[in-house]
């Protein structure tokens, strides 16, 4: 992922992006880059689930609480 780094005087950004005062007679340092867009997951697992709907992975399982303590004793 491309990022620019430019280096401006606070007062000539602070028309566009609320800075402390503090900063206007100083050099800053901007990172610019490009927003990530959500990698899907969610939409891939909804996906995953509708297309197995009428899989139950835990039908076996008789006794949740014991089934779940012998689960976490591998820990």
């Amino acid at each position: 992922m491309e990022t620019y780094t430019i280096i401006k005087k606070g007062s000539s950004i602070n028309h566009c992006l609320p800075i402390p005062l503090e900063f206007n007679d100083i050099d800053l340092e901007i990172t610019i880059k490009p927003v990530r867009k959500g990698s899907g997951c969610r939409k891939k697992i909804e996906m995953l689930l509708k297309k197995n709907e009428s899989i139950n992975p835990f039908s076996e399982i008789s006794d949740p609480v014991k089934w779940q303590k012998e689960i976490r004793s591998d820990w």
